[in-house]
């Protein structure tokens, strides 16, 4: 955690120094360093936490950010205004800020879940996934046939037959945009775009961290990689079904994964992977995260997408 800056409570000082700026209402005081910059932990570790935390006041209270990068708050500026009615405060040593009281920290509940049950109580999945589509532009709904959405990868885990998997889901009767990192990068504008779409396809990955925009009803489908079935569900498959959303899963076999050229058959990576898994992360995660690329069977897929489409439109499996 070498991005998250200390914060230090003095419960007594003998000279406190005067105030700068006097405001009115409580402080909510958190990091947007850590993990912050990739899509899922800003929405896990940072705003989902703080959706939580600050409900019961919501938006008479101070976002108090440290570590801030201006990037970031010009990114996520429509969540951050529904949450306060005011600018948020980067701390300096330079200006004393003072409050009538404060929060420190942030509640957090697991990958992506609000749990009704736990503090502050009554704040459920469906609460943060209605706050996000509030703060988003009004939707401008067209005809035809249902949007699919394809999640594109550059790095790992890419869809090497990308544009034949699109093929698929155009013959299972979609309408498809292929969605570049560049174009799920703006936060806003493509938020709107899942949140009018019908169906979420990617591989395992942070951009399925969209999911969260997807309206009730609508239909996410994972593209699972070998080796990474306990990540896929705990991240993202358990979140998808708390928030009403229907989920489909497309687990690959080893044969649609390029580790199948590079191991052995009777090697622990393709014949274990539970068992390299229980080694830890620092084993797993440059095999099956960064060292793995899928080829998708396209009957076998075309299969899923039909699935899809019948949940989608409500028709019986």
């Amino acid at each position: 955690m070498s991005r998250t800056s200390p914060v230090a409570l003095l419960s007594r000082h003998p000279h406190p120094p005067p105030c700068d700026a006097v405001h009115p209402s409580p402080a909510f005081i958190f990091s947007a360093g850590g993990f912050a910059g990739n899509f899922f932990h800003d929405i896990n570790d940072v705003l989902l936490p703080l959706f939580l935390t600050a409900s019961p006041v919501l938006p008479n209270l101070h976002l108090v950010i440290t570590d801030l990068q201006p990037y970031w708050s010009l990114k996520y500026r429509p969540f951050l205004r529904r949450l306060s009615s005011f600018a948020p405060i980067s701390p300096t040593p330079t200006i004393t800020h003072c409050f009538p009281s404060a929060v420190l920290g942030l509640k957090y509940h697991g990958e992506l879940l609000c749990n009704e049950t736990e503090p502050p109580g009554t704040v459920s999945s469906h609460d943060f996934r209605r706050f996000l589509h509030r703060s988003l532009p009004a939707d401008n709904p067209s005809g035809g046939p249902p949007l699919l959405v394809l999640l594109s990868r550059r790095k790992s885990r890419v869809l090497l037959n990308e544009e034949a998997a699109a093929g698929a889901a155009r013959d299972a009767g979609f309408r498809v945009l292929v969605a570049t990192p560049q174009e799920t990068g703006r936060v806003e504008e493509f938020g709107s775009v899942v949140r009018g779409c019908g169906v979420l396809v990617g591989v395992h990955g942070a951009g399925l961290t969209n999911l969260v925009f997807l309206r009730p009803g609508a239909v996410v489908v994972q593209i699972v990689p070998w080796g990474l079935d306990w990540a896929s569900e705990a991240y993202y498959g358990r979140p998808a079904r708390r928030m009403g959303l229907e989920y489909l899963e497309y687990r690959i076999a080893v044969e649609e994964s390029t580790l199948r050229g590079e191991y052995a058959e009777d090697d622990p990576v393709l014949a274990d992977p539970w068992g390299v898994n229980l080694k830890g992360y620092n084993v797993s995660r440059p095999v099956y995260v960064d060292g793995q690329n899928v080829s998708l069977d396209l009957r076998r897929f075309g299969e899923t997408l039909q699935t899809a489409r019948r949940l989608l439109l409500g028709i019986a499996r």
